[in-house]
């Protein structure tokens, strides 16, 4: 019965991640989405601001779950305050 339960975690953990990172996107996707340019990206990157990302290689890629949390934290309300 052990080895079924570890089975079922194991799994449950893998669709779990795969949710996570489903919604890849390209730093073109990216740039979209946020009504930004690729290089307006490329320069937060590079002074290590804007939304987090993933990097393999030279490879970049945003997940949209991290996208969405940058909207979140840098909505302003009518009274000029970070809401």
């Amino acid at each position: 019965m052990p080895t079924s339960l570890s089975r079922l975690t194991a799994e449950s953990e893998t669709r779990e991640l795969t949710q996570k990172y489903a919604a890849l996107l390209k730093p073109a996707e990216a740039a979209s989405f946020l009504l930004t340019s690729v290089g307006t990206l490329a320069q937060w990157r590079y002074l290590r601001r804007g939304p987090a990302y993933i990097k393999v290689g030279r490879s970049v890629a945003y997940r949209l779950g991290d996208l969405l949390d940058y909207v979140e934290q840098t909505r302003v309300s009518h009274n000029g305050v970070a809401a």
